[in-house]
């Protein structure tokens, strides 16, 4: 029996890149375009139809920044004690001069975490944590990062990326939904 809230938020959901948890993660963002141009023939005013030609997605997310053993020291699960850097959360190549050619693509997953409670009789109770895949954006790269402190805040770091393919993920978690063109 599932416990916890219907609704996927903030507080139960988890961002994952290439199978890394990312802690602190704040907010993630995306947009999937079906680009279309319009079709128009002499003679016509108006347009004829609007075709498409392209798929893209893209987007960001935000995470709250840390540094080496804070979160360890904190207490706090599913940190990484050396920090959440961008060499860390696996996308520093991508924004480092020196490492772009050497860069490769990352997949983004968006989880929601639920409690399961076992059945008494058949297990002997207890609580389960699980992770339903709900979005996957496949072949990403990170094309900006954006930090921000305030006198009283926290250091909030933006990741902007673009990805190939962009979906909801199948019900067993195996992939997308959607597939390509070809």
């Amino acid at each position: 029996m599932a416990t916890g809230p219907m609704f996927l938020t903030g507080a139960n959901a988890k961002i994952v890149i290439n199978s890394k948890l990312i802690a602190y993660a704040a907010d993630v963002s995306y947009n999937v375009d079906a680009v279309t141009v319009p079709v128009e023939v002499m003679g016509r005013y108006e347009v004829l139809s609007n075709e498409t030609v392209a798929f893209g997605v893209n987007g960001s997310f935000t995470v709250v920044r840390y540094a080496k053993d804070m979160a360890k020291n904190a207490g706090i699960d599913d940190a990484n004690e050396t920090g959440n850097a961008a060499d860390n959360l696996g996308v520093g190549s991508h924004i480092n001069p020196a490492k772009m050619l050497e860069s490769s693509t990352f997949e983004l997953n968006v989880f929601q975490k639920y409690k399961e409670i076992e059945d008494v009789n058949s297990t002997g109770g207890g609580t389960k944590t699980s992770l339903v895949g709900i979005f996957r954006i496949e072949e990403c790269r990170i094309v900006r990062r954006v930090g921000s402190l305030s006198k009283r805040g926290v250091l909030m770091e933006t990741y902007a990326f673009v990805g190939i393919l962009g979906g909801d993920m199948k019900e067993d978690g195996s992939g997308l939904s959607i597939s390509n063109s070809i």
